[in-house]
């Protein structure tokens, strides 16, 4: 899919877009097709980071999040 990356590697504070999500646990989370999603924050010791997502804060592994295709939102 041409402009997209997966949601680990999307820079912080940068808006994104979900065009598809891998795992449906992820969907009941929030993460559907269109969702508006921001990374917030890294963990210091790494492989968790927070996202904003649908009016709360949900916290993924970069596992998880690397089962989420998205798109930059300028």
């Amino acid at each position: 899919m041409e402009g997209s990356m997966l949601l680990s590697e999307v820079p912080l504070g940068q808006s994104c877009q979900v065009v598809e999500s891998r795992l449906l646990r992820l969907l009941d989370l929030g993460f559907c097709e269109e969702s508006q999603v921001v990374p917030l924050y890294t963990c210091p010791w790494g492989g968790t980071r927070l996202y904003h997502v649908k009016q709360t804060r949900i916290a993924l592994r970069d596992s998880d999040a690397a089962q989420i295709q998205v798109k930059a939102v300028e």
